[in-house]
């Protein structure tokens, strides 16, 4: 059922997407600013750029740019690489030093914002398998000023030091993010909406007090020569109760929003639109194409035992997770692959043994260094079609022969992409190759390396996997270079 829209309200700042990303920037702009605490860096450049720096500044009010060149890293975004080195010195080294930053609460600098996200703040990381580890190591999945260590001793989750210094569950990094929320009472998180519509308004009524004729608030820093603003739509979900039985099997209430900013951030994830082969018989009801569903048909078919094995399609980490999920609840799989196993591009060869040992068994066995009487690779093969007696064609990427094998399930995990239905022209416009579809890697969105300003909007932001930061320590930098440049903005008008 759909109830009657809110009524436009107006703020500064729009952040779609609650995940570390979104949560990291809404932490700064709820007035918590980094200072540097004076501690020593091994980079002997920045060192020395940092010992300059007027401690009584916040970081937020430096020059970034000046403060980041020179530095390199697993990412090719400056700020990140910035952001990242301050709070984990020396990451890439394997160790885990204290942060060189410090933080203040200081509610005079808070800016008007607020994040609204699908489902819990955490975003993708809430829908995954808990039992699943991350692939980060546990302190690169972090936010700044609450040590992913520290929260877990205080909530007595685990007693094993080696969740400290490697992997953390799923489980842990759920929770975490949530309790980082709450703990920081972070009160701008609008759960369950989905955004529909971001589109430029050149109509400022909807800022005006219609009692008072004023403008509101959040528009008073704004000329009335200001060229527009930002409109974002959607809809709230809600039930009708909140227990997990209504949540399963009761009536959703859909109830319609609007916010209207002069500067919109883009923080969701990639995860939104899974990858298809585009064969025949691809949405037959056996198919799928995210680990979601896979472990929901998993937990099925083990209530009734089907004889054909699963067939598991992509060279991937999600392919991986799959074929691990089937190996342990005893189902044979058929493992489908376009690559050769030793191609270079294939992932499990730059992952460490010693941190990432089932990984390495699935490597081991499509390169038939280990052998499964549960598994059976075809490299160099592509699935070509999937008939509806649940027979499946196979086809040689080099001899074109093509060869049928009977299965109970297809499991389709080809990567996905972000749903950006909701910017005008899908955001092709907005790439760094335009008139493309959005993709983390390939094409990501083109943004300023400092304010991670679309390059082709002013006022719309990104950050996050959108802009090709798959690492969560990474995808935080964002949020300083956003809130740089909104001080530096807010200065600025409060000087004209």
């Amino acid at each position: 059922m759909s109830a009657t829209p809110h009524s436009e309200d107006c703020t500064d700042v729009i952040i779609i997407g609650n995940g570390p990303s979104g949560i990291c920037l809404s932490f700064l702009l709820s007035g918590n600013r980094p200072y540097y605490n004076g501690g020593s860096h091994s980079n002997v450049y920045l060192n020395k750029k940092l010992e300059k720096l007027d401690k009584n500044k916040s970081i937020v009010e430096q020059d970034l740019e000046y403060l980041s060149e020179g530095l390199d890293g697993r990412s090719s975004n400056p700020t990140a690489l910035l952001f990242d080195n301050l709070c984990r010195p020396d990451a890439d080294m394997g160790v885990d030093n204290p942060s060189l930053l410090s933080w203040k609460h200081e509610p005079k600098h808070s800016i008007n914002h607020i994040v609204l996200g699908k489902g819990k703040p955490g975003g993708a990381w809430q829908k995954m398998d808990g039992n699943m580890q991350t692939l980060s190591l546990a302190n690169w999945m972090e936010l700044p000023s609450l040590p992913f260590k520290d929260w877990i001793m205080n909530h007595h989750i685990k007693e094993d030091e080696e969740v400290y210094r490697n992997r953390a569950s799923v489980a842990d990094v759920k929770n975490y993010y949530t309790s980082f929320v709450k703990q920081n009472q972070l009160n701008s998180f609008y759960n369950n909406h989905t955004v529909t519509s971001v589109r430029k308004v050149f109509d400022f009524k909807s800022c005006i007090d219609s009692e008072s004729g004023e403008r509101l608030p959040c528009c008073k820093n704004f000329k009335d020569n200001h060229p527009f603003l930002w409109e974002v739509r959607g809809y709230i979900e809600n039930f009708e109760n909140d227990s997990a039985t209504d949540k399963e099997h009761g009536t959703k209430l859909h109830e319609e929003f609007c916010y209207i900013a002069p500067h919109v951030v883009i923080a969701t994830g990639t995860f939104d639109i899974s990858n298809r082969l585009n064969i025949p018989g691809e949405n037959l009801s056996y198919a799928v194409h995210t680990l979601q569903d896979f472990e929901k048909c998993l937990a099925e078919r083990l209530k009734y035992p089907a004889s054909d094995p699963i067939l598991i399609v992509g060279s991937g980490l999600s392919a991986a997770d799959a074929i691990l999920m089937a190996l342990e609840s005893n189902v044979s799989v058929i493992h489908v692959f376009r690559k050769g196993p030793n191609d270079p591009s294939i992932i499990f060869k730059k992952l460490p043994a010693g941190i990432y040992p089932e990984y390495h068994r699935i490597h081991a066995l499509m390169k038939n260094k280990i052998s499964d009487p549960l598994y059976k690779s075809y490299c160099k093969h592509q699935l070509i079609d999937l008939k509806d007696d649940q027979g499946a064609l196979l086809e040689s990427t080099d001899s074109k022969d093509i060869i049928s094998v009977d299965i109970s399930m297809a499991v389709i995990l080809i990567g996905s992409r972000p749903d950006l239905s909701y910017l005008p022209y899908e955001a092709k416009n907005l790439g760094v190759v335009p008139r493309y579809p959005i993709e983390c890697k390939p094409n990501p969105l083109d943004v300023d390396q400092y304010s991670f300003q679309c390059n082709h909007e002013v006022g719309l932001f990104a950050m996050g996997p959108l802009v090709g930061e798959n690492f969560v320590r990474f995808g935080l930098g964002g949020a300083l270079g956003i809130s740089n440049f909104l001080y530096k903005k807010k200065q600025k008008d409060c000087n004209d």
